[in-house]
C-alpha cells in the first residue's frame, strides 16, 4: 500500500548535467527565471533511479524560453500537473518551448532501471510518453494527490515513496544491460558495436536484441549518443581534443567518426547547429551569465 513516510533530505547533486543543448544546466539557464534542481535518491532506489529532477519556471508575458537536450538512453517518470507520465528514449532532439509558469518533478531511471518495475520491454517507450499507471500500476496515482501544493523536495519525497512502494522484481538481463551501456558511457574508447559486444562478451545481435527490450535502443545508438555528450562538452568548455590541438579533425576520430565532415554532419543533425558555431553560443551565454 502506498504510504509516504518522510525520509531524511535527500543529497543534492550538484555536477553539470550532460547533454544540455539549450536550457537549465548550461549558461543561458542562470540569468533566466528557471530553476533545476537534483536530487540523488534513497539507497534502496539507487541501482533503479540515478537521480530526481524538477525544472521551475517563471516567465513574463510574452516571454519564451527553448529547453534543448540529447536524451540519455533512459526513461523518466515526469509528473507535472494531473499529468504523470513515462516519457521514453528520445532518439532525437528533445525540445520543449516555456513560456508563462509551470513546475516538472521527475524521476531519472537508470538504463533498464525501469524493468525492476514492470515486465514491459522497454522498446514499446522509445519516442513516446504513455500514462505511468499503464506500466507502473494504478498505485502510482496516489503520488499526484496535492503534489502542486507541495516544496520541490517534499514533491520529490512523494514520488520516492510511490516508487518505493512499489514491488521490484530482479532482472539479470536488465541488469547486464545497465552494466553495458555504463561501460559504453564511461569508455570514450568504445565507439564501435563490435567493441562493446566482444567487451560483453555477447554476439552482435545478442547485444542488438538485449538493448531492444531492456534499454528500448540500439546499441549503436547509445554509443554514438554518448560520444555526442562528450562532444557537447568538450566544445562547451574548449577542451577539443586531448592533446589540445585546434579544430574538430582530431575530435571526430577520438570519438568514431569516419572524419571532421562526418563528425559536423552528425553533430548538426542531432544539435542543429553546426560545432562551431555550438561552442561559441555556449561561451557567449555563460560569459553573460557568469
Amino acid at each position: 500500500m502506498y504510504k509516504h513516510v518522510r525520509m531524511a533530505p535527500l543529497r543534492h547533486k550538484t555536477e553539470r548535467p550532460r547533454g544540455i543543448v539549450h536550457g537549465p544546466g548550461q549558461g543561458q539557464a542562470n540569468g533566466a527565471p528557471v530553476r533545476l534542481l537534483r536530487l540523488e535518491p534513497p539507497a534502496e532506489l539507487a541501482p533503479y533511479v540515478e537521480h530526481f529532477w524538477v525544472v521551475r519556471w517563471s516567465l513574463p508575458a510574452g516571454q519564451t524560453l527553448e529547453q534543448a537536450t540529447l536524451p540519455h538512453p533512459v526513461v523518466h517518470w515526469t509528473v507535472e500537473g494531473a499529468r504523470s507520465e513515462l516519457l521514453g528514449v528520445t532518439r532525437g532532439r528533445f525540445v520543449r518551448r516555456l513560456s508563462g509558469s509551470g513546475r516538472v518533478v521527475a524521476a531519472k531511471f537508470r538504463p533498464a532501471g525501469l524493468c525492476a518495475f514492470t515486465r514491459e520491454p522497454l522498446h514499446i517507450l522509445t519516442d513516446r510518453e504513455v500514462p505511468a499507471s499503464r506500466l507502473l500500476g494504478a498505485k502510482v496515482g496516489r503520488a499526484l494527490r496535492g503534489l502542486d501544493a507541495l516544496g520541490e523536495e517534499e514533491a520529490v519525497e512523494r514520488l520516492s515513496a510511490a516508487l518505493r512502494s512499489l514491488e521490484v522484481t530482479p532482472d539479470p538481463a536488465a541488469d547486464e544491460a545497465r552494466r553495458i551501456v555504463e561501460h559504453i558511457a564511461g569508455n570514450r574508447e568504445v565507439t564501435a558495436v563490435e567493441t562493446a559486444a566482444r567487451w560483453a562478451g555477447f554476439t552482435v545481435l545478442a547485444l542488438q536484441r538485449l538493448f531492444r527490450a531492456k534499454v528500448g535502443v540500439s546499441p549503436k545508438w547509445v554509443i554514438q549518443r554518448y560520444r555526442m555528450h562528450e562532444a557537447l562538452e568538450r566544445l562547451a568548455t574548449g577542451a577539443l581534443s586531448r592533446s589540445g590541438t585546434p579544430g574538430f579533425a582530431e575530435l571526430a576520430l577520438e570519438l568514431g567518426f569516419t572524419d571532421q565532415a562526418h563528425f559536423c554532419r552528425v553533430f548538426k543533425q542531432f544539435v542543429g547547429e553546426s560545432p562551431a558555431a555550438y561552442a561559441d553560443r555556449v561561451r557567449l551565454e555563460r560569459t553573460k551569465g557568469s
